[in-house]
């Protein structure tokens, strides 16, 4: 369809020159030819980047895919989320030590001298105790505690012979909380929350990945846009040059005035200035590119070179389905319920605190005591001596205020969030509207762009058509040039934005990753 463009352009040109041999009008045709299929239509002219190689080096040739690719393996943003779930799953690990056993040992010794003991004076006195405990919290939220002692004592009194005891006892002590502190959801507390913020943390990569996967594939957009408007550029540039050659032929020739020359070899600098501003622009594309998906920036890679087909399906889709999906798939959303979650925990846990404390000790062992250590750990063994101690505690805080305002706090900071997630739905049903309509008016506008292309190509004709006879100059003509050109390039930008509409609704329904074939852990 170009190429046939190319030629009526070409032959309108045609027909303003002096008569010429055959052998000239087939070469004229042939180099025009081979320029449309080098650089014309929507494919980049690899020329026009020669000078931006020279100094930033050869254009990198990357698909979309191979620069998705590289974003998955390089992205800074994916890198550091996945290290926010290793670290989520280490603070999970953390909240498992309350199932730890606690050991804990202790000696003790004493000497003192001097003093009075039922009526005698105490010449000196010698203790030393040691002691062992396992400690373990319980699931119920009380505390059991192994203890187990061994006391030796010498004491000296006056005019008496020394008097030496061994006391040993093995005990085991249950604390249980029956108001304040009781039950397993206390117990568990700090693991449930723990969990709910590293699966928000896992949400939260999988947003990262949308929001980078949708960058990177806007640039890439982005970076075909200004490709293919420096094709459409060079393309016109190559009409203005060849319009320039047919003017001076003319001129030579006596039929056309050497005043019309001028005009041509303006745009001829305007268009090599437009082509020199577009090698820039796709050199800060590419830069973008290769920043958002990760990808080296340094000497020779700098430059890419990427070629899409920006066919345009006929697509219709339906917004109310597209919204539902988009509540469906938001990792926003999902965030919000998390962080609610972890609300409600923390709500429990605090109302907890206003209950008033209620404890329930029980202590019992079997205990020995004698001048040895072997008949005083006989009698231990044998349960000849055995104890029994149990006690009930209460405390309460009358007001409670702290408590009280925390709770309330906690409540109202959890209905917030209730609000934002109503207005992040009203935003997600907003954006994803606007993609829509996007969508449709690009469409619309890719329509009207063709017929403005095959207006401005008749026009073209026409304009032509009337210098020949006279009555037009070359810079109307060349006007009509620049008509046919902004035709082009409104197209090109219409199909762009259709692209960019559609990558964010596949960001919003949750089809991004998976249209890339990415899969996280």
């Amino acid at each position: 369809m170009n190429r046939l463009r190319h030629l009526v352009v070409l032959c309108a040109l045609l027909s303003s020159l002096p008569p010429l041999t055959p052998v000239a009008h087939a070469d004229l045709l042939r180099r025009a030819l081979d320029g449309d299929a080098e650089g014309g239509g929507t494919t980049p002219n690899p020329v026009a980047l020669d000078g931006l190689a020279s100094w930033a080096g050869a254009p990198t040739v990357a698909t979309l895919g191979e620069i998705i690719k590289a974003t998955v393996d390089f992205a800074p943003s994916l890198a550091s989320a996945k290290f926010d779930i290793q670290i989520a799953e280490a603070q999970i690990e953390q909240t498992r030590g309350r199932d730890d056993w606690r050991l804990q040992a202790k000696l003790e010794a004493s000497r003192s001298s001097g003093g009075v003991f039922s009526g005698f004076s105490v010449e000196r006195s010698t203790t030393v105790t040691g002691a062992f405990d396992a400690l373990r919290a319980l699931p119920t939220g009380g505390t059991i505690d192994l203890h187990a002692q061994t006391q030796y004592s010498n004491t000296k009194l006056e005019s008496l012979p020394e008097s030496k005891q061994w006391f040993d006892t093995i005990s085991a002590s249950i604390n249980q909380p029956l108001l304040k502190g009781r039950g397993r959801e206390l117990y568990e507390a700090n693991e449930r929350r723990a969990r709910v913020v590293r699966d928000g943390v896992i949400l939260g990569r999988r947003l990262a990945a949308i929001q980078v996967v949708q960058a990177v594939v806007s640039a890439y957009w982005d970076l075909v846009l200004a490709e293919r408007q420096i094709a459409i550029t060079q393309q016109s540039l190559d009409l203005a040059n060849e319009r320039l050659r047919i003017t001076t032929l003319g001129a030579q020739g006596g039929k056309i005035a050497k005043a019309e020359i001028p005009a041509v070899e303006q745009i001829i600098a305007t268009r090599e200035e437009d082509v020199l501003s577009g090698e820039l622009l796709i050199l800060d594309r590419s830069i973008a590119v290769r920043r958002a998906s990760g990808m080296a920036i340094g000497a020779g890679q700098l430059a890419l070179r990427v070629d899409a087909a920006l066919d345009i399906p006929e697509l219709t889709p339906a917004l109310g389905e597209l919204v539902e999906r988009a509540y469906q798939a938001s990792p926003e959303l999902a965030q919000l319920e998390k962080q609610t979650n972890v609300d409600t925990i923390e709500i429990e846990v605090t109302e907890n605190g206003l209950l008033p404390q209620l404890d329930a000790a029980l202590t019992l062992g079997p205990t020995g005591q004698d001048a040895k250590f072997a008949t005083a750990l006989k009698d231990l063994v044998t349960f000849d001596q055995f104890a029994i101690t149990g006690s009930l505690t209460y405390a309460h805080t009358l007001g409670n205020e702290a408590v009280r305002g925390r709770a309330k706090e906690l409540r109202l900071v959890r209905e917030k969030r209730r609000v934002t997630a109503f207005d992040l739905r009203a935003q997600l049903a907003q954006t994803m509207a606007r993609a829509v309509a996007q969508l449709e008016l690009a469409k619309r506008r890719i329509v009207l762009s063709r017929r403005a292309i095959t207006l401005a190509n008749q026009n073209i004709q026409i304009e032509t058509d009337r210098f020949n006879l006279g009555k037009s100059t070359n810079f109307d003509v060349l006007g009509r040039l620049e008509e046919l050109r902004q035709s082009e390039l409104r197209q090109v930008q219409a199909m762009v934005d259709w692209h960019k509409a559609q990558t964010v609704i596949m960001a919003l329904t949750g089809d991004l990753l998976p249209t890339f074939g990415i899969t996280l852990e």
